[in-house]
């Protein structure tokens, strides 16, 4: 038996064509086809990992509210979207912050 993962917000045109693929290969071969979704969860310290900081510093940011995240049991889990969505506000800030120093740079305060 085959099995697929699939990312349905970023599929391409070519991710469609596999998921076909792997639908019309299924048919044939007379199975049936389980679909279920879930939540792509990563633990602070993967966070850390990914944004090159400290799990601690990942954990003030969740305390602080700046990442939003779940408990499961005594742990703190960080939705992948949530985590790419703080990439990209972080990334964002930091460009900002930069535009500001360059601006000085060229031009004086």
């Amino acid at each position: 038996m085959d099995s697929m993962t699939v990312d349905p917000a970023h599929l391409s045109n070519e991710d469609w064509a596999r998921v076909r693929a792997f639908l019309d290969s299924a048919k044939k071969r007379g199975e049936v086809v389980d679909f279920s979704t879930r939540v792509e969860l990563l633990t602070p310290a993967e966070v850390a990992k990914r944004l090159g900081m400290s799990r601690s510093t990942v954990l003030r940011r969740i305390a602080d509210g700046d990442i939003l995240a779940t408990k499961v049991g005594t742990h703190h889990r960080i939705p992948l979207r949530e985590y790419q969505r703080y990439s990209r506000e972080l990334m964002r800030r930091m460009a900002e912050s930069s535009a500001a120093d360059i601006e000085v740079e060229l031009f004086g305060e």
